[in-house]
C-alpha cells in the first residue's frame, strides 16, 4: 500500500473521529477507544506512528482551555443583549458554529466563543435602537491567535441582531485584503466571490457555495459588495445599483483596503445612499483589523492623516454606527487623543481576549519572568550579520546565503517529510525576512530558490545511491541537519530519506513584497498558493498575512518600533500536531525584544483586570498605557504624536525596572564599579538583620541614591536608563540620568528616603568580596554578547532579578499579607509574581547586583569594531565585578490617580531617531 493511500486513510479517520466527537465533551479514553475501533475500517494500512500522531493531535484539540478575557466599559454603558437575546433567531450564528465544529473546532472552544461574541455584541450596541448614536471600542487579541474566527462569529450574530451594513478594513495590501475577503466568503457570505467577474449594474452575487453556504437550509443570504478579485473602486461605485436603507432585509458587507482612494470611493457611494437625508439611517458595524496600522491620526487634530480622515468620514455618514478596533498591539490606539470627540479612541469599551491554551505565543517560545524560553524552538543565526548587515542600504548586494539560512531551508524540507510520515496533510510554509528592501529581497529569493532546486535535485537523483553508502555532499548536509534538529522527532533518517523526494517535489519559493502585491492580477487571488511554500519578503509579510502551517521562520531584522516587531511574528499561532517541528532562526537581542514587548502587553492586560475591579473606564486605561515605561520603545514615533513631546511622564510604580543590558564600553564597566564602591562607602555598615542573606540599609537619603543613578551607565539603547539631555549639576562632570532626576526631585514624604539592598550570590571562595565594613558574594549571571554588540544579562530571558528578590524589602508578615491579597484575586497558586509585592513597599528601593558574569560570544560579529570591543569587554568581565541595578517603586500601575511614581523623561529628536525607529519605506537604510 502506498504512503499516499495510508495518508488519505488517516485523514478520513481524523474526519470521522472529529465529527463523532463534535457534539460535546469527551474524555481521552473515549477518544482512544474510538480511534482504535475505527482504525481497522478506515485506516487499515496506516502506520502506528501515524495513528499515534493523530491521537496526540486530536487529544490536544479536546483539551483546549479558552477563557473569556476581561473588559472595561464607560460609565454610561447599558447592557441590551440579555433582554433581546431570547427574541432573536440566531440562524446565522448557529450555522457558523456548526461549520466551525465541522472544521474541527472543539465544542469547548465554540461555547467560549459564543459567550465572548455575546459580550462584544452587547458592547458594540443595539442595532434596533432608534435615534443618533455612535460607539467606539477596542478588542485586544494576540498575534495570529484566531481573531478572524472571532470577528466572523461576531458578524453572524450582528447580522442576526439587525446590523445591515458591515465594513471590514483589512490592512493596506491587496494580498491581505484578498485573504480576509476569502475568509468572509467562507464564514459569513457562504459563496465564493473568487469565481465571479464583476458585471456592470449588479452587485457581487456568485453562485458557488462554500463554507457556511454548504450547510443547507440553515444558510441565510448576505450581499458581498467586494470580491476576492476586486476591492471597492470608483467603477464599483458607479456600476452598483444597490440601495441600502432601513428597510434592507439582508446584511451587506464590504472588505476593503486601508487605502485613501478606496475609502474615498466608499464614502462617495455612501453619500449617494444618503442623498436628501443627510445621514444613512442603517446600523453600521465597522471593524478595523490591525487597527494600530494606518488608522491612527499621526498629524494634529485639524489635519488628520488620509486613512484616519477617511474612516471618520465613513462613520459620520451614519446616524447609528459602531467602530470596533481589533489589534494585538494596542499602544497606538490608546495614544489617540481621547479629547477629540470624533476620533477613534475606544471611549466606550476595551476588551482583552485570552488566547486558548494551545496558542503558541511569545511566552511559550521566548519564555517569561516565570518561564524559561523554549531553546529547542530557537536557532542560532549569528553568521547572518556578515551577509545582511543590520544597517544595510537599499542597494545592498547579496552574493551568497549564510549557512544558517541554508540549514533553515534543509530543516523545512525535512519537516515536510516528517509531517508526511505522520499522515499530516495540512499546508506547510517557511518565512524568510531579512530586509525591508525589495532589491535585497529579490536577491535573497533568487539564491533561496536556486538552493532549494539544488537540494531537490540531489534528493531526486541521488537518494537511492546515498542510502546504499554513496557520497553526496548535499545529502550529507541533509542527514547532519536531521541528526542535529529532528533526531527526537519520532522518525528515523532512513524513513525520512525515503519520503524526501515526494515530500519536497511540490515545494515552491515565492517572493512576497509590495511589487508583487501591486501587480496582483484579478485572476490571481491570494489563496492560489502552493501547499508547501517558502515565502521570501519583508514588510508585506509582517501585517496580518497568514502563512498556513508555518513551520520554519528565518528572521533577521532590526526594528525599533516594538508594535511592528510583534506584528512581524508570523510564527505565533496554532501549531497543533507539529509544534515540535517548528524552528525559528532569530538573533538573541531580537528574542529579548519580543519578551520585553510581550511582558509589556501582559502587564497592560493585568492593569485592565485591576481597573475592572476598581470600575475604571477606558479613558483611565488609556492613561495607564500612555504612562507605561514600554511606550518609550513600543510605538513608532509618528503614532505617538500626542505623547512623544517634551517632557513625557512615565509611571514607574509597580513596574519591573532592571538594567538587563550592559554597556559594551569597558569605561562604563569601570565607572559603574566606582559608583558602586562610592555608594557603599556612603552607606557604611548595613542594618543588623541576622535572618537575611543580603545586606540592607533602610532610610537612605534620596540624594545618595540619585547620585549613584546619575553616575550609573547601562546600555543607552534602553531608554529607561538613558542619560538626560539636561546639563550636568553644579560640581559634576556628567549629565544626570532620568532615573537620578526622578529620585532627586521626588516630593512625596514617602520618597524622601530609600531602602538599598546589596544582593549576594552563593557563598563560594571564588565569589567572595571582602570590604572593611562588609563582606558579600558576587551574583552569578550568564551574559550574552550578541553579534551586533548588545550585552544581555541572562541572555534572551532578559531578567536580572529573581521573582522573590523583592521579598528582601518586606517583613515576613508583610510578605504574607501581599501574597494573600494576590491569591484572593487569582486562581493560580503555583507562582507568586513580583508584581504582588509592590503595593506593600513602604518606600522606593534600590537593589544592587555585583555580578560574576560568564560572558558568551556569538560565532561571528556584524563588524570588526564590534568584535574588538566585545573581546575587550569579555576580558574585563572575567577579571572584575560588573554592577547591575533594579529599582522597586511602590504602588500599582493601575492606580492612574497616584503620580508619586511618575518620572519625567525629556525626549529630543535625536533620541526619537534612535529609540523609536519608525518602520517606513522611504528611508534608504534598513533598521
Amino acid at each position: 500500500m502506498t504512503g499516499g493511500t495510508a495518508d488519505a486513510e488517516v485523514a478520513a479517520l481524523a474526519r470521522a473521529v472529529s465529527g463523532a466527537l463534535s457534539d460535546g465533551y469527551h474524555s481521552e479514553e473515549t477518544l482512544v477507544g474510538l480511534i482504535n475501533s475505527l482504525r481497522p475500517i478506515l485506516a487499515p494500512t496506516a502506520a502506528d506512528e501515524q495513528i499515534a500522531h493523530l491521537s496526540k493531535q486530536l487529544r490536544g484539540q479536546l483539551n483546549i482551555d479558552f477563557d473569556l478575557g476581561e473588559a472595561i466599559t464607560s460609565k454610561d454603558f447599558v447592557s441590551w443583549l440579555p433582554d433581546r437575546k431570547p427574541t432573536i433567531e440566531w440562524s446565522r450564528w448557529k450555522t457558523y458554529k456548526q461549520w466551525m465544529l465541522n472544521q474541527g473546532r472543539s465544542p469547548k472552544v465554540m461555547d467560549t466563543m459564543d459567550q465572548l461574541t455575546d459580550q462584544i455584541l452587547d458592547f458594540v450596541g443595539d442595532p434596533t435602537k432608534e435615534g443618533q448614536w455612535s460607539r467606539r471600542g477596542l478588542v485586544i487579541g494576540d498575534v495570529q491567535s484566531g481573531k478572524t474566527a472571532t470577528y466572523l462569529g461576531l458578524f453572524n450574530k450582528a447580522a442576526d441582531a439587525g446590523y445591515r451594513l458591515i465594513i471590514v478594513l483589512a490592512g493596506n495590501t491587496e494580498s491581505l485584503r484578498q485573504q480576509t475577503q476569502s475568509r468572509v466568503d467562507e464564514g459569513f457570505i457562504g459563496r465564493d466571490s473568487g469565481t465571479l467577474k464583476p458585471r456592470p449594474g449588479v452587485a457581487a452575487t456568485p453562485t458557488k457555495r462554500i463554507g457556511v453556504g454548504l450547510l443547507g437550509s440553515g444558510f441565510s443570504t448576505a450581499q458581498g459588495m467586494t470580491t476576492v478579485v476586486q476591492d471597492f473602486r470608483r467603477s464599483s461605485q458607479q456600476a452598483t445599483n444597490i440601495t441600502v436603507d432601513r428597510h434592507t432585509a439582508e446584511p451587506h458587507i464590504f472588505v476593503v483596503k486601508k487605502n485613501k482612494s478606496v475609502l474615498k470611493a466608499l464614502h462617495d457611494w455612501l453619500q449617494q445612499q444618503a442623498a436628501g437625508h443627510g445621514r444613512i439611517d442603517v446600523p453600521l458595524l465597522l471593524l478595523d483589523d490591525e487597527s494600530d496600522y494606518a488608522s491612527v491620526n499621526t498629524k494634529d487634530e485639524h489635519n488628520p492623516t488620509a486613512i484616519n480622515k477617511g474612516i471618520r468620514a465613513i462613520l459620520d455618514s451614519f446616524t447609528r454606527s459602531s467602530y470596533l478596533a481589533f489589534t494585538a498591539t494596542p499602544f497606538a490606539n490608546i495614544f489617540i487623543d481621547h479629547g477629540a470627540a470624533d476620533d477613534l479612541f475606544p471611549r466606550d469599551f476595551v476588551y482583552s481576549l485570552d488566547a486558548p491554551s494551545n496558542y503558541v505565543g511569545a511566552e511559550r517560545v521566548f519564555g517569561s519572568a516565570g518561564k524559561a524560553p523554549n531553546t529547542e524552538h530557537t536557532m542560532d543565526l549569528s553568521d547572518a550579520g556578515a551577509y545582511f548587515p543590520t544597517k544595510h542600504k537599499s542597494d545592498h548586494v547579496v552574493t551568497d546565503l549564510p549557512e544558517s539560512l541554508r540549514q533553515a531551508v534543509r530543516v523545512f524540507l525535512l519537516g515536510n517529510a516528517i509531517r508526511d510520515i505522520r499522515g499530516d496533510l495540512g499546508a506547510r510554509s517557511m518565512l524568510i525576512n531579512v530586509s525591508r528592501f525589495r532589491y535585497v529581497q529579490r536577491q535573497v529569493f533568487d539564491l533561496v530558490e536556486s538552493y532549494t532546486i539544488q537540494m531537490r535535485q540531489a534528493i531526486e537523483l541521488h537518494s537511492a545511491a546515498f542510502s546504499r553508502g554513496a557520497h553526496n555532499a548535499d545529502l550529507s548536509a541533509m542527514q547532519e541537519t536531521f541528526e542535529d534538529v529532528y533526531a527526537s522527532a519520532g522518525t528515523t533518517w532512513a524513513q525520512v530519506l525515503d519520503r524526501l523526494a515526494s515530500a519536497t517535489a511540490d515545494v515552491r519559493v515565492e517572493l512576497h513584497n509590495s511589487d508583487r502585491d501591486q501587480s496582483l492580477a484579478e485572476e490571481e487571488v491570494f489563496w492560489d498558493r502552493p501547499s508547501r511554500l517558502i515565502a521570501v519578503g519583508g514588510d508585506v509579510l509582517s501585517r496580518g498575512l497568514t502563512l498556513e502551517g508555518l513551520m520554519v521562520s528565518y528572521f533577521y531584522r532590526s526594528v525599533g518600533a516594538f508594535d511592528t516587531l510583534m506584528q512581524m511574528a508570523r510564527w505565533f499561532g496554532y501549531r497543533d500536531g507539529y509544534e515540535d517541528l517548528c524552528r525559528i532562526w532569530i538573533a538573541d537581542e531580537v528574542a529579548a525584544d519580543y519578551r520585553f514587548v510581550d511582558e509589556a502587553v501582559r502587564e497592560l492586560r493585568d492593569d485592565l483586570i485591576v481597573m475592572k475591579q476598581q470600575k475604571r473606564t477606558p479613558e483611565d486605561f488609556g492613561i495607564a498605557i500612555r504612562k507605561h515605561p514600554g511606550t518609550l520603545l513600543v510605538t513608532a514615533r509618528n503614532k505617538m504624536k500626542s505623547a512623544a513631546v517634551m517632557p513625557k511622564s512615565v509611571s514607574l510604580s509597580g513596574r519591573r525596572i532592571e538594567s538587563t543590558k550592559l554597556s559594551l564600553d569597558t569605561k562604563d564597566l569601570t565607572n559603574n564599579r566606582e559608583a558602586f564602591e562610592r555608594l557603599l562607602d556612603t552607606l557604611g555598615a548595613p542594618d543588623e538583620d541576622p535572618g537575611r542573606r543580603h545586606h540592607r540599609w533602610q532610610g537612605v537619603p534620596k540624594d545618595a541614591v540619585a547620585d549613584f543613578l546619575d553616575a550609573f551607565r547601562a546600555d543607552q539603547s534602553d531608554p529607561l536608563w538613558k542619560i538626560s539631555p539636561r546639563p550636568p549639576l553644579p560640581g559634576r562632570d556628567h549629565s544626570p540620568s532620568h532615573l537620578g532626576e526622578f529620585a532627586r526631585s521626588a516630593k512625596s514624604p514617602a520618597y524622601q528616603t530609600w531602602d538599598v539592598v546589596l544582593m549576594s550570590g552563593h557563598r563560594t571562595d571564588a565569589s567572595l568580596v571582602a570590604r572593611p565594613s562588609l563582606t558579600y558574594w558576587k551574583v552569578s549571571r550568564k551574559v550574552a554578547i550578541t553579534a551586533s554588540g548588545r550585552v544581555l544579562i541572562s541572555g534572551t530571558s532578559s531578567r536580572l532579578a529573581g521573582s522573590s528578590d523583592l521579598t528582601q524589602l518586606l517583613t515576613p508578615e508583610e510578605q504574607q499579607q501581599a501574597e494573600a491579597a494576590y491569591l484572593a484575586t487569582k486562581d493560580d497558586t503555583r507562582n507568586i509574581p513580583e508584581s504582588a509585592y509592590y503595593n506593600s513597599l513602604a518606600r522606593p528601593a534600590l537593589l544592587l547586583y555585583p555580578l560574576a558574569a560568564a560572558p558568551e560570544l556569538p560565532n561571528d560579529f556584524d563588524d570588526a569594531a564590534t568584535r574588538s570591543r566585545a573581546l575587550s569587554l569579555k576580558a574585563a568581565l572575567e577579571d572584575a565585578v560588573a554592577v547591575a541595578v533594579k529599582l522597586a517603586i511602590p504602588g500599582s500601575p493601575a492606580d492612574v490617580s497616584n503620580n508619586n511614581g511618575d518620572a519625567e523623561y525629556v525626549i529630543n529628536t535625536v533620541a526619537q531617531e534612535s529609540w523609536l525607529a519608525e518602520l517606513g519605506t522611504d528611508d534608504d537604510v534598513d533598521g
